[in-house]
């Protein structure tokens, strides 16, 4: 009975974790596919909304990042320093946005599809 239980809720936190963000009160910002193996791409945030952070998830396939940059509605940018590899299925680390609450225009990303599989990379951008 115990190894069931065991069992049970080690099943329900991966399934828990293969959510991702979304489950944990994260909005949906914008997606992109990765088209090329090296690709320069950005996510445009429709309406105004404020967020404090972000979170980049990648699906299918692995993605190198190099660069990723944040503007905002009122002007501003913030230049994140991410060199960082993510595993399908994996997120980024939650992004401080500067200045508190943010209202964010787009988001430029510079990245290297890392795959050698038949599907292109997704990503996804979350923010909470």
């Amino acid at each position: 009975m115990k190894k069931m239980i065991t069992v049970a809720a080690l099943s329900a936190t991966m399934f828990a974790s293969c959510i991702g963000p979304a489950a944990a009160g994260w909005n949906l910002l914008g997606a992109r596919t990765v088209m090329d193996r090296t690709d320069h791409d950005a996510i445009v945030v429709e309406g105004h909304r404020t967020f404090q952070r972000i979170r980049i998830c990648v699906y299918r396939n692995p993605v190198q990042f190099k660069d990723v940059d944040v503007h905002f509605h009122n002007g501003g940018h913030q230049d994140v320093a991410m060199a960082e590899f993510i595993r399908p299925g994996a997120c980024s680390r939650a992004i401080d946005l500067e200045g508190g609450a943010r209202d964010i225009a787009r988001i430029d990303f510079r990245y290297e599809e890392a795959g050698r599989g038949r599907h292109n990379a997704t990503l996804r951008v979350f923010g909470e």
